[in-house]
């Protein structure tokens, strides 16, 4: 089969309150977290892009809190950092369309985008405060190229999308063949390496301790909050934390799926890719 190396571009940052999405546990985590767009690059040089990344007047400043780009931070300057023209990409994968992984797909005028069909209808007429996740205006003159997906879908050879609803009705997952087994961009099913707990106890116990759904710090000592995260991670789907705002238990079955899947997990804003060039080979959190 053929492999792939991934390539996590970092494009800028959110300043917000990414626990109250993701899990009561960690309510107070507020926190600077990176925005990815992802290169895949196969043996033979080419060259996949998931993801566009955010145009800044697009996001709702008040809630997500996006800080000014620096020059290098530009998408077409990482792109062209990156060996990356746009004009040769035939081929972009969009896990969800939120405004945060659309507002630059525009660049890519060659491309064919792979969306989930669910994913395309909700967020067209979004419900309830979904709707402040989506801008149209970024894609809605793209969909006469959008390649409608219904499901799970291999792609290519070594490159397969996972549906992996939950976060967004038509959330997908990127499944790559790498010289270390499957490789999972799990777009926003997992925000962080902490929301699965299990696998990653240490950056789960860094988010909780910064703060519960009180707004102050947790003493991760205290008999109280451990026998409370004893019973969650014992109880049906424990350990898997999700930034849901439809459906909590979608998410948690999409999670635990993807990690039965995953030899490499890659989540959608962990600040630990900053430092990750190139996957599979910087990964070494496991």
């Amino acid at each position: 089969m053929k492999e792939y190396k991934i390539k996590p571009l970092l494009t800028g940052w959110f300043h917000m309150n990414w626990g109250l999405i993701m899990s009561p546990l960690a309510a107070g985590y507020v926190a600077d977290l990176p925005v990815f767009m992802f290169l895949i690059e196969g043996e033979d040089g080419e060259k996949i892009i998931v993801d566009g990344s955010y145009v800044h007047d697009h996001v709702p400043k008040w809630i997500f809190g996006p800080k000014p780009r620096t020059p290098d931070l530009e998408v077409p300057e990482v792109l062209k950092r990156n060996g990356v023209d746009p004009k040769e990409i035939d081929t972009v994968i969009v896990t969800h369309l939120h405004h945060d992984h659309t507002g630059y797909l525009h660049l890519f005028e060659n491309a064919s985008f792979y969306v989930q069909e669910v994913e395309m209808v909700e967020s067209y007429f979004p419900m309830g405060y979904q709707a402040v996740g989506c801008c149209q205006e970024d894609w809605i003159d793209l969909v006469p190229r959008f390649k409608l997906v219904n499901g799970d879908f291999k792609l290519r050879d070594g490159i397969e999308l996972v549906f992996a609803p939950g976060h967004t009705a038509g959330h997908q997952a990127v499944a790559v063949n790498t010289s270390r087994g499957r490789a999972i961009i799990f777009g926003d099913a997992a925000y962080m390496y902490a929301g699965l707990a299990k696998r990653f106890p240490a950056k789960f116990a860094e988010v909780v301790a910064l703060g519960g759904v009180a707004g102050q710090k947790v003493d991760l000592e205290d008999p109280e909050v451990q026998a409370t995260i004893a019973k969650v991670w014992g109880s049906r789907y424990g350990g898997y934390f999700g930034p849901a705002v439809l459906n909590p238990g979608e998410i948690m079955r999409s999670l635990a799926k993807l990690d039965m899947m995953a030899d490499v997990v890659i989540p959608g804003h962990d600040p630990e890719l900053v430092r990750m060039k190139v996957l599979p080979d910087d990964y070494d959190l496991e």
